[in-house]
């Protein structure tokens, strides 16, 4: 009975310790899996710097056509009535008079910590805007509303489109970079996506809209490198 026993501590602390190893990789696994989302995202802009979030996620940094960008991702599983979700976050620097904000969200479930909390004011979505849009923003939002509305109506007909922000600083927007399994979430609430790797792609179309928002705000003189005259003869 003795060596019964024995045998069976050592069988259980085998056990134990193919768990702790397994455990162990999985851990590593995921941790590169995170830091790796945006490696092939890189050649998309100039001066690229990728480096990890306090989460491990990755993160990209650099400029596109001059503007400084950065690059986030945003796991969200708050809300218990759909599946976890992964969010690209693109923002351009982009500096311009004037100190109005307009945050434009689809789809709000009261869950989205990374949008602005504190816009006082709710402004009506445009005609032909899909139904489920949220518009918010401060004095002066509407002037910046009517300035964006056909580029942002263009952006909003893809449904992977989360939130369209503008602030006297900055573009941002925040597409979706996957969704989480539904076998993983309903059984054991994990989020598990599957992806590999965010599709360069998606980067850069955001990248695009975010630069048509910009000459939207800030439009190019009347003399630039493509309209002007010298480089047509060029």
């Amino acid at each position: 009975m003795a060596l019964d026993g024995v045998m069976l501590g050592a069988l259980a602390g085998l056990i134990a310790l193919a768990a702790a190893a397994l455990c162990l990789r999985q851990g590593r696994r995921a941790a590169a899996w995170r830091a790796g989302l945006l490696a092939e995202c890189a050649a998309l802009l100039e001066a690229p710097r990728l480096g990890r979030d306090r989460a491990g996620f990755a993160t990209l940094e650099g400029t596109c056509a001059g503007l400084p960008v950065s690059v986030r991702l945003i796991p969200e599983a708050l809300v218990h009535r759909r599946l976890p979700q992964l969010w690209l976050s693109v923002t351009l620097r982009v500096p311009r008079a004037g100190n109005a904000t307009l945050d434009v969200l689809r789809r709000p479930a009261g869950a989205e910590f990374y949008a602005p909390a504190d816009l006082p004011l709710r402004l009506e979505p445009p005609a032909g805007w899909p139904a489920d849009t949220l518009v918010r923003g401060t004095p002066g939002a509407a002037a910046l509303l009517r300035a964006l509305q056909d580029e942002t109506a263009r952006i909003l007909g893809d449904p992977r489109v989360k939130e369209v922000l503008a602030t006297p600083r900055i573009l941002r927007l925040v597409i979706q970079a996957g969704e989480g399994g539904r076998g993983a979430y309903l059984l054991l609430r994990a989020s598990r996506f599957a992806l590999e790797r965010v599709d360069p792609a998606r980067l850069d179309g955001a990248l695009r809209d975010g630069l048509r928002l910009a000459r939207r705000l800030s439009p190019p003189a009347p003399e630039t490198a493509e309209e002007s005259p010298h480089a047509r003869a060029a």
